[in-house]
């Protein structure tokens, strides 16, 4: 008599409790297995589902941020720039990078242009705040999209806080005087611009009409 047929022949004359013991004691390591494969997936469909796509991506590099009010600004610019049922599947997700251009720790200066960097290479990156050495070296190589498209040339702020390139577009806007980041960044030299390969330029653009034209 085969194994199967053995199990199936003790069986038959066990009564319930009896049955449920005998699983127990021979089974039960498979079961532990078998439940944790069930809560890892639960988890991951659970996790993956939940993650929503970003519909901007907002970089700020700086050590005098204040992540509380940054959170309340993400939360501000989800409910003005996107649409109820926009908001199912996608976010405006701000980063705070602890940044400074003159930290006694290089590596930690170079982990956060790394990180930004690799974002914009891959055209993930649409929005960043950042010193204005490091705006200024960058707004050279030609990073930064001219900001006078996104606003029709009738962007509301005062020369004296805007940045422009060789061709004399604007592509930079002092930080302080974007009314919404004020009170979360607390650095007189934080440059704010928009990457030139912004996959997302349509949402940039209901972005600054919102900043600048309420």
């Amino acid at each position: 008599m085969g194994e199967k047929g053995k199990v199936k022949e003790l069986f038959a004359a066990m009564s319930t409790a009896e049955k449920a013991k005998y699983i127990w004691e021979y089974y039960r390591y498979y079961l532990f297995a078998f439940l944790l494969i069930v809560v890892v997936t639960v988890f991951l469909v659970n996790n993956h589902s939940q993650k929503k796509e970003p519909a901007l991506s907002i970089f700020v590099l700086g050590d005098l941020v204040d992540s509380n009010e940054i959170n309340k600004i993400a939360q501000k610019l989800n409910e003005e720039i996107l649409l109820d049922e926009e908001r199912k599947t996608h976010e405006v997700s701000i980063q705070v990078i602890p940044y400074a251009p003159d930290a006694a720790d290089f590596n930690i200066v170079m982990a956060a242009l790394q990180k930004v960097s690799a974002e914009i290479s891959t055209g993930d990156l649409d929005v960043l705040f950042i010193d204005k050495k490091q705006f200024e070296m960058m707004n050279h190589d030609q990073y930064f999209y001219s900001q006078n498209e996104l606003v029709d040339n009738s962007l509301q702020v005062d020369e004296e806080f805007l940045y422009f390139d060789n061709k004399n577009q604007i592509t930079g806007i002092d930080s302080s005087a974007v009314p919404l980041f004020k009170e979360a960044i607390d650095d007189s030299d934080m440059v704010m611009g928009v990457l030139v390969n912004s996959q997302k330029i349509e949402k940039t653009k209901k972005l600054f009409k919102f900043l600048f034209m309420n």
